[in-house]
């Protein structure tokens, strides 16, 4: 019996240290005798709705060295209520120090990445999320410290939005909603498109292209976490129009990455919600440069530059006839491609450069001779295909095997 009222001793001790330390040491202001009344008692989610609702104890939280002890007390309150109170008052606090006007970004990062550091779970990947929306949108955030969310810059966040950083750090969260990992990849988009444009700015193109395709990477991530049409809601038509024409601008970058783009429940519901961007991204995703001219619709209007769409669908043409002919004619390609037979070669270079193929150029013979490519989409007719490959390649093997054979007799 001793020993636990030591331990409760001891834990008001810390939270009465807690208050007068956010109460500026004023034993009589209204907010020290109000939160000394929830502690007396024993009601924590009272004494943290108190601290949360008064500016003026967040601003002194951000603004001190020991903010982040202090933190780490209110964390300690925060694991003696119930889940779903607790939740909604950890928004409360995230809010209040998101919108403070202590204008000091680096120190509300800090208390934001205490809190992380002491959350488990659904609670660790919000958090995160709001560490990330922080650093890009918060009104204290200017163009230097949002240009520190580069990758090539080596910070703790920036190396969070390259490759699959993110995604590794949520499996170690356990099991997440859908819908948690909806909203920080959601976030996380954001977030490095505010970084993109801010390097446009600048005239840092090679970051800002850079930035622009970490961004349609989170936005496939975030569209591939709806499992159905029915499920889709505003948000994600917003986010399934924004990927589209991402994939349409930029669909031999991110090549593997939106092969799969029209698979995706958001995408689906385009077809109703936006027919005319539906039916470009189909083409970008399957179909030839004859299908692009054939469009009727102004491209501009999706803000897509028509000679860099010209040209991708070129590629992505080249890809597609090496997918269907192991053996290309100069001439088909010149024709598919609407360009000179005197071009063929520098568009099979450009094509090999971009990663989609890998080929070698007969020029007596004037063909093509495909090794490898790229295979845009992969139904029945890409099935036949390799089934006929498949079936030559068998028929190469036993040649050879009873010519071994007939050696040996």
């Amino acid at each position: 019996t001793m020993a636990s009222s030591t331990l409760v001793n001891t834990a008001e001790a810390s939270e009465l240290r807690l208050v007068h330390f956010l109460g500026d040491h004023d034993a009589t202001s209204p907010f020290v005798l109000s939160c000394e009344n929830a502690i007396s008692n024993q009601d924590a989610p009272a004494l943290i709705q108190t601290i949360v609702s008064h500016q003026d104890a967040i601003d002194k939280l951000i603004l001190s060295d020991e903010g982040t002890g202090a933190t780490c007390l209110l964390a300690v309150l925060f694991d003696r209520m119930d889940s779903s109170a607790g939740m909604g008052l950890l928004k409360q606090l995230v809010h209040a120090v998101e919108e403070s006007n202590v204008d000091n970004v680096n120190n509300k990062t800090g208390l934001l990445c205490a809190l992380y550091n002491l959350k488990r779970g659904p609670e660790k990947c919000w958090i995160l999320g709001r560490i990330l929306h922080l650093a890009a949108f918060n009104k204290c955030s200017n163009e230097d410290s949002i240009l520190n969310l580069l990758p090539e810059r080596k910070s703790t966040l920036g190396n969070l939005l390259e490759g699959n950083s993110l995604e590794r750090i949520l499996m170690g969260f356990g099991a997440l909603n859908p819908e948690d990992e909806r909203e920080l990849y959601g976030i996380a988009s954001n977030a490095i498109g505010k970084v993109a444009e801010v390097c446009r700015s600048k005239g840092l193109d090679v970051e800002a292209t850079a930035a622009e395709a970490s961004k349609q990477r989170f936005l496939l991530k975030m569209l591939a976490t709806y499992g159905n049409v029915s499920a889709v809601d505003d948000e994600a038509r917003s986010a399934a129009q924004q990927a589209a024409i991402g994939a349409i601008s930029n669909p031999v970058a991110l090549f593997v990455e939106q092969r799969c783009i029209m698979s995706l429940p958001p995408i689906m519901a385009l077809k109703n919600d936006n027919p005319p961007l539906y039916s470009l991204l189909e083409i970008f995703q399957q179909g030839k440069l004859e299908d692009f001219q054939s469009f009727t619709h102004d491209v501009s209007a999706y803000n897509i530059n028509k000679e860099d769409a010209v040209r991708n669908m070129r590629l992505l043409s080249l890809c597609s006839l090496a997918t269907e002919y192991e053996q290309i004619p100069y001439d088909a390609i010149a024709t598919t491609l609407q360009v000179d037979k005197a071009d063929v070669e520098f568009w099979v270079i450009d094509a090999v450069s971009s990663g989609l193929l890998t080929a070698k150029m007969d020029q007596l013979q004037g063909i093509v001779l495909v090794e490898r490519c790229a295979v845009r989409r992969f139904g029945i007719e890409q099935w036949k295909i390799l089934q006929t490959r498949l079936n030559a390649w068998r028929k190469n093997v036993k040649g050879v095997l009873d010519g071994l054979k007939q050696s040996q007799i």
